[in-house]
């Protein structure tokens, strides 16, 4: 079995590769890259590629550009930072949709039904049936409106339109307010926040300890070592760093 991987930050990329070389030690990588440019260097080099997982968004934009006017019918495993773009992907031979941050068993099970859809006599059903599935995933998701929060005695609500940003200190969750430096714990992690609570559209985790608000963004600078400062509708001196591994896919956010 022969796989490319388009995958523009190397963590990640290493993390497949890992995978693969621990449950499918029998496949092989005849190829990587970061950008579209080098992927469809990639394709056009090599004829016989039974399998593509690729990062929706490269480098240099957005990888179905790379799959544009491809004759070839390569079945894909799309990986991605937000779902927006998973009926798209079935326009290019989906075969599986996997969102980040990577788990090893979901994409595990992504390998399975590539297995089965290679070796099934109704290949075809089973593509349309996977489609089924994401589309009910997608119009069944329900994002949180409000959070409950904790001032002294008192028991609050906060309106996801009245958030600046969440952050973690100290094992602590707290959303910072829009237009004032008051900060409320909510009793959720950033990892429940990011993957199951917040809209995808509209909240980005900028890096380890922070997610903001699309809504409450003034500003964008550069800083050092290729990364963003962001200025947000928030009283309070928080530095508000875009890390230098997400900056590519925080600006595809952005432009979404």
């Amino acid at each position: 079995m022969k796989i490319l991987i388009f995958e523009d930050e190397p963590l990640a990329q290493e993390r497949i590769k890992q995978i693969i070389d621990k449950f499918r030690p029998n496949w092989e990588i005849v190829g990587t890259s970061q950008s579209i440019k080098d992927s469809r260097l990639l394709l056009q080099n090599n004829q016989s590629i039974d399998l593509i997982i690729s990062d929706i968004h490269l480098a240099d934009g957005n990888c179905f550009d790379v799959f544009e006017n491809q004759n070839r019918k390569i079945p894909i495993i799309f990986l991605t930072a937000y779902d927006q773009h998973a009926l798209q992907s079935f326009d290019h031979y989906c075969i599986d949709y996997v969102l980040k941050p990577l788990q090893e068993k979901r994409l595990i099970d992504a390998f399975e039904k590539f297995e089965e859809l290679c070796v099934s006599q109704e290949g075809k059903s089973n593509e349309n049936a996977l489609l089924n599935q994401v589309i009910e995933k997608l119009n069944g998701k329900k994002f949180k409106k409000r959070f409950l929060t904790k001032v002294g005695n008192k028991m609050l609500f906060k309106e996801v339109d009245e958030i600046a940003y969440f952050y973690a200190e100290d094992k602590i969750v707290y959303l910072k307010e829009i237009g004032s430096s008051k900060k409320y714990i909510v009793n959720f992690s950033l990892e429940e926040l990011e993957n199951q609570l917040l809209d995808p559209s509209i909240f980005y985790r900028i890096n380890r300890s922070v997610i903001i608000n699309l809504e409450a963004l003034i500003e964008m600078k550069s800083y050092h070592n290729g990364r963003l400062k962001l200025i947000v509708q928030s009283s309070d001196d928080m530095d508000l760093i875009v890390a230098r591994e997400r900056v590519g896919h925080f600006k595809d956010w952005i432009n979404q």
